[in-house]
């Protein structure tokens, strides 16, 4: 790797994106970083080895701008339709194609099922890896099992602070060895680095946890008492809905019906721990334990959140 060359991060402004932009800096690494906002993301990202180039996924000229003179990148598609996530990733792969992008790593959501499947995300996902094959360039996947993230979300953060519960969209019965979006990025630099491309890497914990034994380690980080409540998936989609607009809370909720239905395809995608693959024999994800002690401060109750419903 010319490590005189910056990386170029998509998404570099939320929090994946960020996760990326942190791990690669942490190895001096020269970052390019993408964000839809230069003036909002400048407070985010002030590091003196981060230049910032606006750009839309939906805008070709502008992918292609933020390209030039790349040889590497990581590329994340945000959540959304399968066909705004495969246009919008077709576009990104085009302008890497026209770029001469060297390599890549596909950071992806979740796990990718080709059809028929009615899950939307993973229908996506399989899509895009495709269109990732077919366009010849060098990649690796990196996929996350469940974000341990989710529990910094104002809305759980404020749970917890108020009622001491974490009550995730999941039944407790579920086992999940939970990742976090600082392994995944980790593991996608890893690769890189290495130039260890063509693999399928799902990123999971080193522990296989039901929703209470999760709680126990979430406590024991914290040093007080948290439960685990599993939310009912028609309130989790109703709250979706209220908050981000008719038919988000659909299709949020979608992936977590399919895991219902399908308790089979959720134990396989969910929860066994992490299994080494070639390009990460040496990576040892964070437990749980230790990731919410690094991120205590963040769970420390403030006046907002405390109050919060």
């Amino acid at each position: 790797m010319d490590r005189s060359r910056p990386i170029l991060v998509f998404l570099a402004a939320g929090v994946q994106g960020d996760a990326v932009v942190r791990a690669a800096l942490a190895r001096g690494l020269k970052v390019r970083a993408l964000v839809r906002d230069r003036a909002r993301a400048a407070a985010r990202l002030p590091a003196p080895n981060v230049e910032l180039v606006e750009g839309d996924l939906g805008d070709a000229s502008s992918l292609a701008a933020a390209g030039t003179g790349i040889d590497h990148a990581v590329l994340q598609v945000p959540i959304g339709s399968t066909e705004t996530m495969t246009t919008q990733a077709g576009k990104a792969l085009a302008a890497f194609k026209a770029g001469g992008i060297v390599s890549f790593v596909l950071k992806l959501n979740s796990a990718s099922r080709p059809a028929p499947c009615e899950e939307p995300s993973f229908v996506a996902n399989h899509m895009i890896e495709e269109a990732a094959r077919a366009s010849g360039i060098p990649f690796a996947i990196v996929r996350p099992t469940m974000y341990l993230d989710n529990l910094l979300k104002p809305s759980a953060l404020a749970e917890i602070a108020k009622d001491g519960v974490f009550a995730p969209p999941i039944p407790a019965s579920q086992r999940i060895a939970w990742t976090s979006a600082d392994d995944c990025a980790e593991a996608a630099l890893t690769l890189l680095e290495r130039g260890a491309m063509g693999g399928d890497h799902r990123i999971a914990g080193p522990d296989s946890l039901t929703g209470d034994e999760l709680a126990i380690r979430v406590s024991a980080g914290l040093d007080r008492t948290i439960r685990y409540s599993g939310q009912p998936l028609d309130e989790f989609e109703r709250e979706v809905e209220t908050a981000m607009g008719a038919g988000v809370g659909r299709r949020v909720a979608s992936k977590f019906r399919y895991f219902t239905n399908y308790p089979d395809e959720a134990k396989s995608i969910l929860a066994q721990p992490f299994i080494p693959q070639i390009g990460l024999e040496h990576f040892r994800p964070r437990d749980v334990e230790s990731w919410v002690r690094a991120h205590k401060k963040a769970f420390e109750p403030t006046k907002k959140n405390a109050n919060s419903v």
